[in-house]
């Protein structure tokens, strides 16, 4: 995952390349599986003209987003290692 710094907003465009993720083929399908397996709610990048992104709003607690953060990685790492 790689992020783009904000620029003075409360969100973050973050892209993820589909290689590494081989069995999630596009951003919607990435949005959709990580709800449905992590609970964590994210936008498409579609929304905003951005394939292969997602965005983050970083408004919420620190808590609730350092537990986000980390379903995100398990949910990247769970797929990254379906398609080794």
């Amino acid at each position: 995952l790689t992020p783009v710094e904000p620029q003075g907003a409360m969100y973050v465009m973050v892209h993820y390349d589909p290689a590494v993720l081989p069995g999630i083929r596009t951003d919607a399908e990435f949005v959709e599986r990580l709800l449905a397996e992590e609970a964590v709610f994210v936008l498409p990048g579609a929304c905003f003209g951005a394939p292969h992104f997602f965005r983050i709003v970083f408004s919420g607690p620190r808590e609730k987003l350092a537990d986000a953060f980390d379903r995100m990685e398990a949910f990247c790492m769970r797929h990254r290692e379906e398609g080794v």
